[in-house]
């Protein structure tokens, strides 16, 4: 089988013009780090686990020049949280890894080693012309590409990272079971300078201090949540370089703490029964605010169905409540128990969003299911819950499930006929799958459909162990 051509599909998988992504890139940087010993091709897959084939410099560079890429088991994609992988699996074939240049890097942590993000092309010898319908990152750029040609849009992205450290509160047994996880930091939270004085806080002061000379941009550290919580501000990018610079940031939180025995988590519910919880809260601005409310209307519209890539395990769905996540469709400006809090014009949080998304794919619908709202000239029927009314009263939305009541700690923004966000992974999946059609179109991409798929798998095998043991699989891995 005939290795593809990585100058013909490069440009599938970057934001960046061609130019900027050839083999002098690579040959510049090794030049400027010659004591570098491995470079990691990474890729996300739809677990959201970050994974990658280490490769020497020498030999990267020839495949480069000789424009051929990096090639992985046919696994890329195939494989859930806990490695299994998924039923019926073609054995035969490869999966090619094309560097995106424009995010190769030192690894902050591991200063001998560099990481490049990578998009995945799928062949077989029964198929064998390279497919990308498969990779999150493809369908991110194309969103991308089609907000600029088609709308004149463009998009700015920065994240809100929330984490804590957990430690083992015994040894592992032969039987790879047998111990828990408790929080090792135990400091007030809530911007309190007492949770600066715990005796980690050295580890993540570190770990900051190298993120910021790797060159990430933090725009802001404090303490969080009740106790033992932090959370971290960066910078906006375009959308692929934020992703990028977001898998580089928990990479090196999660590395720096492991030499100590520490885990850096960012899973959404660490600790069963605690109200504190850790979300990933995503800030997305357009470029032309004159299409606001069309391209909110958009993603409100589909929002139940966006929590599928936005939420993607069971356990996402404890933060599905008012203050931490958000429990229905609704806005508001400057509204924090909404899932879409208003910024300013043009710029909103999504706050129904947790560090176990492959955040390429959640973007990628999410930046979507707005443009849908632009291209239909979607009028947005949602009012601002910042102001005292009826929460909504849209008959578009797919849906008649209704609470009545009151929502928010005041007790003003009353509810009617609200719809309610779902409250367990299965029904987002099965309103995504309503979707897929519109949202695919947009992403010029099948990759909805092997979404559904892979995460149906992953509940089926998840479903089969303990939740504690799912609880702390997905607080090591995220």
């Amino acid at each position: 089988m005939e290795l593809p051509h990585l100058g013909q599909f490069t440009p599938l998988f970057t934001s960046q013009g061609v130019e900027s992504n050839s083999e002098s890139a690579l040959q510049d940087f090794l030049a400027q780090h010659p004591t570098l010993r491995f470079i990691r091709l990474q890729w996300q897959d739809y677990s959201g686990i970050l994974r990658s084939r280490m490769v020497v410099p020498k030999q990267l560079l020839q495949m480069t020049v000789a424009q051929k890429p990096i090639h992985a088991p046919p696994i890329a994609f195939h494989c859930v949280a806990d490695n299994t992988l998924i039923s019926g699996l073609d054995p035969t074939g490869n999966h090619f890894l094309v560097p995106d240049w424009s995010s190769l890097q030192i690894l902050s942590a591991s200063p001998h080693n560099a990481m490049v993000m990578c998009g995945v092309l799928a062949s077989t010898p029964a198929d064998p012309i390279p497919n990308h319908d498969l990779c999150p990152r493809r369908a991110l750029a194309s969103i991308i590409r089609r907000a600029k040609e088609d709308f004149d849009l463009d998009f700015l992205v920065g994240f809100e990272v929330e984490f804590e450290l957990m430690e083992p509160t015994s040894e592992l047994g032969d039987d790879g079971d047998g111990y828990t996880l408790a929080p090792a930091c135990n400091g007030l939270g809530r911007y309190a300078v007492d949770g600066l004085r715990h005796r980690h806080f050295d580890l993540i002061e570190a770990a900051i201090h190298q993120l910021l000379d790797s060159g990430v941009d933090i725009q802001a550290f404090q303490t969080e949540g009740r106790r033992g919580q932090y959370e971290l501000s960066l910078a906006p990018r375009t959308p692929l370089e934020a992703v990028d610079e977001l898998i580089l940031v928990h990479d090196t939180l999660k590395t720096i703490m492991a030499r100590h025995g520490l885990i850096a988590t960012m899973s959404p519910k660490p600790v069963a029964g605690r109200r504190q919880a850790s979300g990933q809260h995503t800030h997305i601005s357009i470029s032309r605010p004159e299409v606001q409310d069309q391209f909110l209307a958009g993603i409100l519209h589909r929002l139940p169905a966006l929590c599928a890539t936005c939420m993607p395990y069971d356990l996402s769905y404890e933060r599905v409540q008012p203050y931490l996540g958000g429990d229905h469709v609704a806005w508001g400006s400057d509204n924090r128990e909404v899932p879409i809090r208003k910024i300013r014009p043009g710029h909103w949080e999504i706050r129904c969003v947790d560090s176990t998304a492959n955040m390429y794919l959640m973007l990628a619908t999410t930046l979507g299911a707005g443009l849908l709202g632009v291209s239909n000239q979607m009028a947005l029927s949602w009012p601002d819950t910042a102001i005292p009314q009826t929460i909504c009263r849209d008959n578009h939305v797919n849906g008649t499930n209704g609470m009545n009541g009151t929502n928010g700690t005041n007790g003003t923004h009353h509810v009617s006929k609200a719809v309610a966000l779902p409250r367990n992974l299965d029904s987002s999946l099965d309103l995504l799958e309503k979707e897929a059609g519109e949202l695919g179109k947009m992403m010029n991409s099948t990759i909805l459909g092997h979404f559904l798929r892979i995460k149906r798998f992953e509940m089926e095998s998840l479903g089969q162990k303990s939740q504690a043991d799912v609880r702390r699989l997905l607080t090591e891995l995220f």
